[in-house]
């Protein structure tokens, strides 16, 4: 008897022991290989601004900050950062495998579906850094769990837990909102004559959201709300949005795992018992995706969205494995994970920079396909642009620590128009290194506003033509020549006694970013004698 209470135990918890060890995997993968190849240019922006937590700032939200904030005390090292966005990349995978069961998928559903998001190339690729990428894939997957949750069990915690997961995503970034709102109208509009019978029950969670969010929306208040300000120079940034690429990474940045999602569309459009409820997700896929390249976003920023059709698509997936011979079962197996080991090297830093280069070199002439090494600028380079964003700093703040060497620290400031080289500056420059400023991204709120007379080290890609009026004196020290590197054509200027010119052009790039920072210059400028 006991042998069959306990054998009858473990058969009905061996889904969530699964969905468990699927998440311990995806973790493994990453933590692996948390060293890489240093620090991404991101990560080195969020570290600095986590060193002063705060409730806002110009350009993100903050939750991103303060996961960087707790990783601090683990220590001042690469993995280190890197710990809390495996963890939570992990918690989305086990998600998944929540929402297939949701969908009524057993072992196989989840299988499939927990596969599929452990092999998308877009995920692992976006699974370890300390960026919001990571944060917001889990809290729309959080999101997605707590309304299917609610929907078939009717239990109040489950709008708690949606509550949570939308303030704490609109804490992390804003993008979340659309989803909800999407979710919402496209839920009313195919349900016109819902009634709300029962108010009381979402005056809670209403309150717990706006709780969670009230010290946010005050900060940004407080500073004029900037994100708008900063919202329109991204989309002003993006000039121009390729269809045909956006589309081609719509079915080909999650890999094979593209036969999972897709099939997960197409069983929530044509599901067996057709309910409005289960068209409320397809129809507001398309309307997210399609928002997003009216918005000039990036495709990874519906990425949250997926784990839904993942889940979907492990159930649709195994009622027709489940047709036909074991054998196809681990062919298709095979195929997800072999596609996913072969995108490994392209999407996370597991060897050496020279050996990644030779591998993606043969895997291009192999297949032709040279996407992931078309940078933002519409340049190609060796590696993908991500890896490259993780190289040169430390030599750089070496660079900048040498031409500082004869001054003295007070009476120096270095200055660069590019916010990811002030949080490399900052992070690797050590107690030697002068005071790092910036007019750009949120680092404009602890520069100082006047430079008028002060000697400068400028890291900028302006042309000496541009930088030789700036001061009463002006040298190249020296143009950075780093192979695919994010300071590639960095130049490196010695400025002594920095003039109106210099002060001119700081102050309109200031303004540029953070209108409401005139006020400030205006007050507090004044020349030097």
């Amino acid at each position: 008897m006991p042998e069959k209470i306990t054998g009858t135990a473990v058969k009905q918890h061996l889904p969530a022991l699964l969905i468990f060890a699927f998440g311990t995997f995806k973790f493994c993968i990453h933590f692996l290989t948390l060293k890489g190849y240093g620090l991404h240019a991101d990560e080195l922006y969020y570290i600095e601004l986590s060193k002063n937590p705060s409730w806002g700032y110009l350009d993100i939200s903050p939750f991103t900050t303060w996961m960087g904030k707790l990783s601090s005390f683990f220590g001042y090292y690469t993995a280190s950062w890197r710990i809390f966005p495996c963890l939570f990349s992990a918690f989305t995978v086990m998600l998944t495998g929540q929402i297939t069961r949701l969908f009524g998928g057993q072992k196989l559903a989840i299988a499939i579906a927990c596969s599929a998001i452990i092999c998308s190339p877009s995920v692992l690729a976006t699974s370890y850094l300390l960026q919001p990428a990571v944060f917001d894939q889990f809290f729309w997957t959080l999101l997605t769990y707590a309304i299917l949750a609610y929907q078939k069990n009717s239990q109040i915690k489950y709008l708690y837990l949606g509550s949570a997961a939308f303030a704490f995503g609109m804490l992390n970034k804003y993008t979340i909102l659309i989803y909800l709102c999407t979710l919402a109208i496209v839920y009313l509009f195919l349900k016109p004559n819902h009634k709300f019978s029962d108010l009381k029950k979402w005056m809670g969670p209403l309150l717990l959201s706006v709780t969670i969010l009230l010290p946010n929306i005050i900060w940004q208040w407080l500073h004029g709300f900037p994100i708008f300000h900063y919202s329109a120079i991204v989309a002003k940034g993006a000039l121009h949005v390729d269809l045909g690429d956006y589309l081609f990474q719509l079915f080909f940045f999650h890999g094979a795992s593209v036969a999972v999602w897709t099939a997960g569309l197409l069983f929530l459009f044509f599901p067996p018992e057709k309910t409005a409820f289960q068209l409320v997700w397809p129809i507001s896929f398309l309307i997210v995706i399609i928002f997003l390249l009216l918005l000039k976003g990036k495709l990874y920023y519906g990425l949250g969205i997926f784990p839904l059709f993942f889940a979907a698509g492990g159930c649709c997936w195994a009622v027709m494995l489940e047709q036909l011979h074991k054998a196809t079962n681990v062919f298709f197996f095979i195929a997800l994970y072999a596609f996913g080991l072969f995108s490994l090297p392209l999407v996370i830093p597991l060897m050496p920079i020279d050996v990644s280069k030779i591998y993606i070199a043969k895997m291009v002439r192999l297949t032709g396909f040279t996407r992931p090494l078309l940078w933002e600028d519409g340049t190609r380079g060796t590696l993908p642009q991500f890896f490259a964003d993780m190289t040169g700093w430390e030599l750089l703040a070496k660079k900048v620590k040498q031409v500082a060497a004869p001054y003295v620290s007070n009476d120096l400031l270095i200055l660069t128009d590019n916010y990811a080289i002030a949080g490399g500056l900052k992070f690797y420059g050590g107690q030697a290194m002068p005071q790092v400023i910036s007019v750009h991204n949120s680092f404009s709120l602890s520069s100082p506003p006047c430079l008028i007379g002060k000697n400068i080290i400028y890291l900028s890609k302006d042309d000496p033509l541009k930088a030789k009026g700036l001061a009463r004196k002006v040298e190249l020290v020296e143009v950075i020549r780093l192979e695919n590197s994010h300071l590639n054509g960095i130049h490196i200027y010695l400025l002594i006694g920095a003039n109106m010119e210099m002060q001119n052009k700081y102050n309109q790039d200031r303004a540029a970013f953070y209108p409401q920072s005139r006020q400030s210059i205006e007050l507090y400028c004044k020349p030097e004698l």
